[in-house]
């Protein structure tokens, strides 16, 4: 059939349609809108905001590290209290203090990969964020002599699933959320209702914290302390989840050391107000909810007693919150961008249209060819 249609008399009638369909199809495929094969499915990348709740462990977590003096309050009364904690700052602003950062691999802390820049992550394309991630890794590698962590936190806790086959590109299998904050970057809040926040933890919980606000180190003790008297133990997050880590070689720091020529922070009473972030410059816009994840059982093969994780496989790009909204992981695996998969129906839909379009042409040429005849 289509042979004799090539060959025959229809040919003349259908070919000028024919190829103006073929040559739109040709555009629309060369520009992406078409569904193609070289659209890669998204690594499986673990996204956990907490660890097994079956077991009273508390993982406390500092981001960012935008003020040198807050960073080393903060390392100061955990090595006074003996508490381990886990780092996230992003690389640029390790440079303030290189020498801070090498005290807290020295501690034993795990410093783990939170860019070079702090930016919004879905804002950038594939190449941009792996650049972030991969860069922020080798600055801060540099800075502390020793492998960071393999576990990536994205800035704001906003990712796509473009951002979890960069992580995964960039060599960090685990995206890391939390499911409690003591919300200390509001510019409104007390340090009462900060505490309270930072206290809502339970069973291995991730208690996301900032290492910047003057408020961290207000109540940085308090919450400790509350804690403690709960029963719970605190422990790094490779400890929480099972994670493969080593930590290199570790000696004894006194928190006099830590703090050298740094001045305690005036008292303040308790519940007294923060009018602002203080450590930050631009303040920065973090989640007002925690994320969620669904739980699924440990990865098999982890050096450290495994422990059920929260997990969500490539959420889709719909589930990154707004600048003021909180990260919420997808239940339901997603393969691709869904705005990529709309476009590719929106082009599939015109081909088609116009496919029609041309066949009736076709037919009316030659209903007209007939009555001339």
């Amino acid at each position: 059939m289509t042979g004799s249609l090539a060959a025959g008399p229809w040919s003349r009638l259908f070919r000028p349609h024919l190829v103006g369909a073929g040559l739109l199809v040709a555009s629309l495929a060369s520009s992406g809108t078409m569904p193609t094969q070289v659209q890669a499915q998204a690594p499986s990348v673990r996204v956990i905001s907490h660890g097994d709740r079956g077991q009273p462990l508390i993982a406390l977590t500092f981001d960012d590290g935008i003020s040198p003096a807050n960073c080393r309050r903060i390392l100061a009364t955990l090595v006074k209290q003996d508490v381990p904690a886990t780092f996230f700052p992003f690389a640029e602003a390790m440079t303030l203090d290189p020498a801070f950062w090498r005290l807290v691999a020295a501690v034993g802390n795990p410093v783990g990969d939170h860019t070079y820049s702090h930016p919004q992550l879905p804002r950038l394309g594939l190449i941009a964020q792996v650049t972030e991630i991969d860069r922020g890794r080798r600055v801060a590698e540099k800075i502390l002599g020793r492998p960071l962590l393999r576990v990536f936190r994205p800035p704001y806790g906003a990712y796509n699933a473009t951002t979890l086959s960069a992580a995964a590109q960039a060599g960090f299998p685990t995206v890391l959320l939390w499911d409690v904050s003591d919300r200390d970057t509001s510019r409104h809040g007390t340090i009462a209702q900060m505490r309270a926040a930072a206290e809502m933890g339970t069973n291995g919980s991730i208690v996301l914290l900032h290492c910047g606000p003057n408020a961290t180190t207000y109540l940085l003790a308090d919450v400790i302390a509350y804690y403690r008297a709960k029963g719970f133990r605190f422990v790094t997050i490779p400890e929480l989840l099972g994670l493969p880590w080593a930590s290199g070689p570790t000696r004894a720091v006194t928190s006099e050391e830590i703090l050298g020529s740094v001045t305690p922070l005036p008292a303040l009473p308790s519940g007294g107000p923060i009018t602002g972030p203080n450590g930050y410059s631009p303040p920065p816009i973090e989640p007002t909810s925690s994320p969620r994840a669904t739980p699924v059982q440990p990865t098999p093969g982890a050096t450290s007693s495994p422990s059920p994780v929260a997990t969500a496989s490539s959420p889709a790009a719909s589930d990154v919150p707004a600048a003021s909204g909180g990260p919420v992981a997808s239940d339901v695996p997603s393969a691709t961008d869904p705005t990529a998969d709309r476009t590719a129906l929106t082009g599939v839909a015109i081909v088609i249209g116009l496919a029609i379009l041309a066949a009736a042409g076709g037919a009316v040429s030659i209903a007209r060819r007939s009555r001339r005849r």
